[in-house]
C-alpha cells in the first residue's frame, strides 16, 4: 500500500471513531470533525493522483451531499450528520467505496435498529411508526421526519456507518487489484 494509501485510510477511520464517539456520547456528528476530514481527503487524493484523484474525491463528496438532499427529500431519513460523515468519507475513500459503504452501512443500521427495538422493548411500537411514515409520505404525501422519533427509538448511526466502512474496508483489500 502507497504511503498516500496509508494517509488516507488512517484518516478515514480517524473521522470514523471519533464521529462514533460524538454521536453516542452528544447524539450529534459535529461540523468541526466532517468538514477538515473532507478537506483532508481533496488535499491528500490530489497530492497522491493528482487532478484525477481530485476528481474521485469531489465525485466521492458530492455524493454524499447528493444522499443528504435525497434524504430531506425523503423525509430526512439519515440525520445530517450522518450524511456529511458519508461526504467526508467520500472525499477521502471516492464514490465507488462510498457506494458500497452506504449499501452495507444501511443493512447494518437495519439490523441494528430492530436489536435496538428488541433490547429497549418498543420494536412493535417501532413497525408501527415506520408504517405510519410510509403511509403519511406516500398517501398523504406528508414528510416523514427522524425528529419526531422517541429518544428510545433514536439510534446512534455512525456506529452502523463505521460497521459499513470497516467492512467496504476490509473487503476491498481481500480483491486482487
Amino acid at each position: 500500500m502507497a504511503p498516500g494509501q496509508v494517509a488516507v485510510l488512517v484518516a478515514t477511520c480517524a473521522v470514523l471513531v471519533i464521529s462514533v464517539f460524538t454521536d453516542v456520547r452528544d447524539g450529534k456528528i459535529y461540523n468541526a470533525v466532517t468538514l477538515p476530514a473532507a478537506l483532508l481527503g481533496l488535499v491528500l487524493n490530489t497530492v497522491a493522483k493528482g487532478l484525477p484523484g481530485l476528481g474521485l474525491s469531489l465525485a466521492g463528496l458530492v455524493l454524499g451531499l447528493v444522499l443528504f438532499f435525497l434524504s430531506a427529500l425523503v423525509g430526512r431519513i439519515l440525520g445530517a450528520g450522518d450524511c456529511k460523515l458519508f461526504a467526508a468519507v467520500g472525499a477521502l475513500q471516492g464514490p465507488q467505496f462510498l457506494l458500497w459503504a452506504i449499501a452495507i452501512s444501511l443493512i447494518v443500521g437495519g439490523v441494528f435498529g430492530i436489536l435496538v427495538a428488541l433490547w429497549r422493548g418498543v420494536l412493535r411500537h417501532s413497525l408501527q411508526r415506520v408504517w405510519q411514515a410510509v403511509y403519511f409520505k406516500i398517501y398523504l404525501k406528508m414528510p416523514m421526519d427522524i425528529a419526531q422519533t422517541s429518544s428510545k427509538l433514536r439510534l446512534p448511526y455512525a456506529v452502523a456507518i463505521l460497521a459499513g466502512c470497516l467492512f467496504t474496508i476490509w473487503w476491498q483489500q481481500g480483491r486482487p487489484q
